[in-house]
């Protein structure tokens, strides 16, 4: 002991302690010799011993487990009364107060037809609303609110919204939801209705078709389980049929999402230029029917158009799956019709001075 302390006398001097990592290392391996260690260390390992020992000990915490990702939310469920037959007598485009109060009335009509828009309710300025209005006009004196109370409050009619943009199926579908045990416990059927696919007449015209793929989605998530009615944005007084790709999209859309029970809408009098196609269509989408319409501002179908397209019919064994929502020529139609091109040129002049005289946004 004494010739190692002194050949490690300045080691181990306390008042100008070396701070060299090597002074360290000597005076720990001195220390672990005086104690035994030099039999289990070799000199060369005594300071990585030493470092060893120094160190606190690492408390290891064990890893959360991944998170798993989250499933989807599940759809809320919604009760509406089931698909009623196709042969229902209808009141066409009640998108007045008038018109609403006429079809409630009437105790033969069993649905009501309405067009929903985004539009000027009369007499709220220029705040833009669901209404109900078929464009060009964008006004109207019947709220999409108005409308559904009334039809609530009657409790016997079916009802077909025939949204005429994306915006209007966002803001009414919500109350719509709301709504709908109301409409079920009454057994009041709701059919959501859009244009989804240039047709004939206008197959290169956008205009007026609604994105197919966002409304089915906003259908499904808004109001899942609700009945869908889709149809093709056409021109019914002119030459064009319905052909075989119109059909094949429409199926191939239905096939994509899936859904069946469809009510497809049809323009009579191009229907009856050429069945073939739709009568393929129904074959391919299960439960499918199809509504037959005339326009607010068509000209009432002839007896003998009506009559071809019920021969048709009959020879494709389809009649109890389509419907009629149609005018036909009838002196109470006739007068009717005319009605309503006055109406349209009153309405759509006015349309004009609104959007010439309203006030336009500073840049």
């Amino acid at each position: 002991f004494r010739l190692f302390f002194r050949s490690r006398s300045p080691v181990m001097s306390l008042s100008k302690p070396r701070r060299s990592g090597r002074s360290k290392a000597s005076l720990t391996a001195a220390g672990l010799w005086l104690l035994g260690l030099h039999q289990t260390a070799l000199p060369s390992q005594l300071g990585q011993a030493a470092q060893v020992a120094v160190q606190p000990p690492v408390l290891e915490v064990p890893k959360a487990p991944p998170k798993l990702p989250r499933a989807p939310k599940a759809p809320k469920r919604l009760h509406w009364a089931p698909l009623p037959s196709p042969e229902q007598v209808w009141a066409h485009s009640c998108v007045s107060k008038k018109k609403l109060e006429t079809a409630l009335q009437d105790p033969t009509v069993t649905a009501i037809e309405v067009d929903v828009a985004m539009g000027y309710f009369t007499g709220s300025g220029d705040e833009v609303v669901p209404v109900m209005a078929h464009p060009p006009i964008l006004t109207s004196d019947l709220t999409f609110e108005d409308f559904l109370e009334e039809l609530i409050r009657d409790g016997r009619r079916h009802v077909k919204f025939d949204f005429k943009d994306l915006e209007a199926v966002r803001r009414c579908l919500p109350l719509l939801a709301q709504h709908s045990g109301e409409l079920a416990a009454n057994g009041q059927a709701v059919w959501l209705n859009a244009d989804v696919l240039p047709g004939p007449g206008l197959r290169r015209w956008s205009g007026g078709v609604l994105n197919a793929e966002e409304f089915l989605r906003t259908a499904e998530e808004q109001c899942p389980g609700a009945h869908l009615s889709l149809g093709w944005k056409a021109n019914p007084v002119g030459s064009e049929a319905y052909n075989e790709a119109d059909c094949r999209a429409m199926a191939d859309l239905c096939r994509h999402h899936a859904k069946q029970n469809v009510v497809f809408a049809v323009a009579a009098r191009t229907a009856a230029k050429n069945f073939e196609p739709l009568a393929a269509l129904l074959a391919q989408v299960p439960g499918s029917q199809l509504l037959f319409w005339t326009g607010a501002w068509e000209p009432p179908l002839l007896q003998t158009t009506l009559r071809t397209l019920h021969r048709q019919l009959q020879q494709h064994d389809v009649l109890q799956r389509c419907g009629f929502d149609c005018k036909v020529l009838e002196p109470r139609h006739v007068y009717s019709f005319m009605t309503s091109i006055i109406t349209l040129l009153a309405d759509t002049g006015n349309a004009l001075l609104r959007s010439m005289f309203a006030p336009r946004p500073s840049c």
